[in-house]
């Protein structure tokens, strides 16, 4: 949601350019420096769901990226990312929520037929059958009204929050005389991407690795498919060469680590290592010929 909220107030402003800096500085910097770091400290063992389903899509939204910004030029046509295009990646993000979804609701059907076997096996299903229906609490109308509450103001924050960095990220490019497509890359892209470091952080620290991966995945994918979706099909993004070379940066870092998850089911400390090295590498790069 911040990299959403960020990108309206983008589009809202005649920031395209910041926009696309954001998705692409936002997506490097998950799937580089996120995994890398935490694998880093604790390697992560990639479950077959992601590997066969959630990964392979950030793959083909990653690879989609760059064909989209340079069909325009293949074609003869004008290099735009038109409201087309924002419509097709609309349409692979429902795609993906519908899979995601019914993936969920399958594995969970599963899982608690298996967990009944083994309880009627073990002579013990009936007493716990019965202690989990004591122990149940329906929601109370308090509580509900609090969760939406909190669900506003969290909203409301975040969309302040979004024209705030891009009121100010705006005036850094002016006064350092950075263009707003760098300051969306770099700066912009890395603050919208904090929310994930810290679930990742407190993730890692439960164990709970298949969240990790899959907050990654699905944010990258999300901030491609939907955000970058939606700012698309409110208003055409007209890209530049260093736009496509950066959405050709997204889908390699993609298919890097994406290609080692399905392959290996496994993210090393050692391959943590390099990753973070090629990330420090790209922002030197890109730093360095602004």
């Amino acid at each position: 949601m911040p990299e959403f909220a960020v990108n309206m107030a983008a589009i809202a402003n005649d920031s395209n350019e910041m926009a696309v800096g954001n998705i692409v500085g936002s997506n490097v910097f998950n799937i580089l420096f996120f995994v890398g770091t935490i694998a880093i400290f604790k390697p992560m063992i990639i479950d077959d769901k992601l590997a066969t389903f959630d990964f392979p899509l950030a793959i083909v939204a990653a690879i989609l990226l760059p064909f989209l910004a340079f069909d325009g030029t293949l074609l003869g046509i004008d290099q735009n990312l038109t409201r087309g295009d924002g419509i097709i990646l609309i349409l692979i993000f429902v795609y993906f929520v519908k899979e995601t979804i019914g993936k969920s609701l399958v594995d969970q059907k599963y899982k608690d037929k298996k967990m009944m076997i083994y309880e009627i096996a073990e002579g013990t299903f009936k007493l716990n059958k019965f202690l989990r229906g004591k122990k149940k609490k329906k929601p109370s109308i308090k509580h509900l009204s609090k969760d939406i509450a909190m669900i506003l103001i969290g909203l409301i924050a975040v969309v302040k929050g979004g024209d705030m960095v891009i009121e100010y990220a705006s005036e850094i490019a002016t006064t350092f005389g950075m263009s707003k497509h760098l300051v969306g890359l770099t700066i912009v892209g890395v603050g919208t991407s904090l929310p994930e470091f810290v679930v990742c952080i407190m993730a890692a620290r439960k164990g709970q690795q298949g969240i990790i991966i899959g907050n990654i995945g699905g944010s990258n994918t999300f901030n491609i498919l939907f955000t970058l979706g939606v700012s698309m099909a409110i208003k055409p993004i007209i890209v530049d060469q260093a736009m496509i070379i950066d959405a050709m940066n997204v889908g390699m870092a993609t298919i890097l680590v994406g290609t080692i998850a399905i392959l290996n089911k496994k993210i090393g400390r050692l391959m943590g290592v390099v990753l973070v090295m090629v990330y420090i590498g790209y922002m030197y790069s890109v730093i360095k010929s602004a």
